[in-house]
């Protein structure tokens, strides 16, 4: 019983640290909860059998699954309601954002209503955690301002997030199309035409991108959907939005156009593309020594000056100084 007022007691005398361990007691509680039931759900028939013919194999063995369906869960469940009420109306913002989606890697059908309820949970939750400080004594109008700057933050960070996703997978695309047009060059040149060099290609490159060898088998299933070359060629450039394989790709349609050598015609591309590659690496050498200024003058320059003269200084203090003191 004593051992029970104590613990009363030291409650009652902290109540603002027992709430907050409570609340982050329930905070944890509900997400391990979400998570639990999101894992536990009963697959109808229906969805068992779209898996297994989703990852059904093709007569290669290699057949990788381009676009996933996550229309069930509990992340759709949420995503659903929060994408109906910040949905932009246009149809043109829409497919501005799915096409930047899509050129992040998400090819889900769901990955624009997801990417949008994230935006709304970010607004809404970075304000919320941070008003658990003042749950027990009143807001100020400084509190408030940070609020509404975490609200900003919280809904604007999703964007810089894919950004640099964006960024990040057209620089490994950009690494690696040069090793694959030597690939598709030497395919060409051994008979095969663009649709199995495309393929070819694909499955050849994928352990070392995986992004380009997906973009390439893509583009070999709208092939063989019966959409038109071209067509299916703009499609994959608008995808990665890398310049330098939407050039490749126009070079393709007028090499289709004109009836040229498509083999002379990589074989060209391919050159010019490496000596662009070598230009460029060039250029950023010549740029990194005006680079190092700064952080020379910043901090190389001050930490050989303490080095040097340091000593020196030390010696001045110790005797010089105090004989031009006097007694």
């Amino acid at each position: 019983m004593g051992q029970l007022m104590n613990a009363l007691y030291r409650i009652l005398e902290n109540p603002q640290y027992f709430a907050i361990l409570g609340l982050v007691f329930l905070s944890v509680s509900a997400a391990v909860a979400g998570v639990a039931l999101s894992f536990w759900r009963r697959e109808g028939a229906g969805n068992r059998l779209s898996r297994l013919v989703a990852a059904e194999p093709a007569a290669d063995g290699k057949r990788p699954l381009i676009i996933q369906d996550e229309s069930q869960g509990f992340v759709a469940k949420v995503a659903k309601p929060l994408h109906q009420i910040i949905a932009p109306s246009k149809e043109a913002t829409q497919k501005r954002l799915r096409l930047r989606l899509v050129q992040g890697g998400f090819r889900s059908r769901q990955a624009l209503r997801n990417f949008l309820a994230l935006k709304v949970i970010g607004a809404v939750l970075l304000p919320a955690l941070y008003l658990l400080r003042f749950l027990f004594q009143p807001a100020t109008p400084e509190a408030l301002a940070i609020c509404l700057l975490l609200a900003a933050g919280g809904f604007f960070l999703p964007n810089l997030a894919l950004l640099q996703l964006v960024q990040r997978r057209q620089e490994r695309l950009l690494k690696a199309l040069p090793d694959a047009l030597d690939l598709m060059l030497v395919c060409v040149e051994a008979g095969l035409g663009l649709n199995m060099a495309l393929k070819r290609v694909g499955d050849e490159i994928r352990p070392m991108c995986k992004d380009l060898s997906d973009e390439f088998y893509l583009t070999n299933l709208e092939f063989q959907a019966g959409i038109p070359r071209e067509e299916c060629l703009r499609n994959m450039g608008q995808r990665t939005g890398v310049s330098e394989l939407q050039a490749l790709i126009a070079v393709l349609i007028q090499t289709n156009r004109l009836g040229t050598s498509l083999a002379k015609t990589l074989r060209v591309h391919t050159d010019a593309m490496r000596t662009k590659r070598r230009q460029v690496a060039e250029e950023k050498a010549a740029k990194l020594a005006v680079k190092l200024v700064f952080p020379m003058i910043f901090f190389i320059f001050p930490a050989m000056f303490v080095v040097l003269v340091g000593p020196a200084a030390i010696r001045i203090a110790k005797n010089l100084l105090p004989a031009l003191g006097g007694p």
